[in-house]
């Protein structure tokens, strides 16, 4: 049986993954391989580890397992395959969560100004003080309810904010449809988009929606770039009608060079690396010899996914 792994490996941790195979499960790794050999290599797979393009997999004709090595599985919806999905449903909830706590942190404390300050040798502490603000007590909403929003929430009550939930059906979200939302999200300070990519999300976050921001809103995105419309929200930040933003995620990924989300005041821009940490290559290499061990025993696997459905 053969594992192709597209997930992108370092040496050290190529050796620490195959040192861990049963002697059953050979592995082929996406960067030994010419590009003109890897499509080949995967229409032979057993199991793919990672994220190959979708209409890779419909000629693969042995492949019985595919587990992504992301959450989101948008590009897999259309699939024609009888192999099972898997993906890391929770693995990405605690990077991403302080990467919009600390991206708002950043931006009420200045330390994205103070960054350029340095870069050209300027000191204006003093001037600064004023302009500043606490995330203390803040009034917080948070779309979404699952684990990245749930890692917000325990690392935001450590500032002693207000948090407020969206959800259709969780039991402890204060807003359940787009209309309550629409008619209470004037009253935050903050707002922390989680929200997956699927056709029900698209444009969740509404022009309708961004024009009901107060003026000292801060809103951030660690959910999908398609989740929100992105003119509607450039339009309030180039205009001032919101505080600012942080953006992990773009509609558009790499953000084009003339996009006007590059020249918006008061935005931090962190370039869909909100999940990564230095450790994060060999704990998604865990995870998948963990499912591998059920696989090989034909037990359930983890995190299960049907990609018509969404979830």
């Amino acid at each position: 049986m053969n594992v192709y792994v597209q997930t992108p490996l370092g040496n050290s941790e190529k050796e620490y993954f195959t040192s861990k195979l049963p002697d059953s499960v050979q592995a082929v790794f996406e960067s030994d391989l010419s590009e003109s050999t890897r499509r080949e290599n995967v229409e032979k797979a057993d199991i793919i580890f990672g994220n190959v393009p979708a209409e890779w997999l419909e000629n693969a004709k042995n492949l019985r397992w595919v587990q992504l090595h992301s959450v989101g599985f948008d590009k897999y919806q259309d699939l024609k395959t009888k192999a099972t999905l898997t993906n890391m449903k929770g693995f990405y909830a605690q990077p991403c969560a302080e990467t919009a706590v600390g991206g708002i942190l950043a931006f009420y404390r200045k330390m994205d100004v103070f960054g350029i300050l340095r870069s050209q040798n300027k000191w204006v502490g003093q001037s600064m003080r004023c302009e500043m603000s606490l995330l203390r007590k803040k009034k917080v909403l948070i779309i979404g309810t699952g684990s990245i929003g749930q890692a917000c929430k325990k690392i935001l009550s450590g500032f002693d904010c207000r948090i407020d939930f969206f959800g259709r059906s969780s039991p402890e979200a204060r807003f359940r449809t787009p209309e309550e939302l629409i008619n209470g999200i004037q009253e935050f300070d903050v707002i922390i988009n989680t929200l997956p990519g699927t056709e029900e999300t698209r444009k969740f976050v509404s022009a309708e929606m961004i024009s009901r921001l107060n003026g000292n809103t801060v809103f951030a995105n660690v959910g999908r770039g398609t989740t929100v419309d992105e003119e509607a929200l450039t339009h309030a930040l180039l205009n001032g009608d919101i505080a600012g933003a942080v953006l992990d995620v773009t509609q558009e990924e790499p953000l084009p060079e003339k996009h006007p989300l590059w020249d918006c005041p008061n935005v931090i821009l962190s370039q869909h690396s909100g999940g990564g940490y230095r450790e994060e290559f060999q704990d998604l290499s865990d995870i998948f010899l963990e499912n591998l061990d059920r696989f090989l025993a034909n037990q359930p696997l983890e995190n299960i996914i049907d990609p018509k459905k969404g979830y």
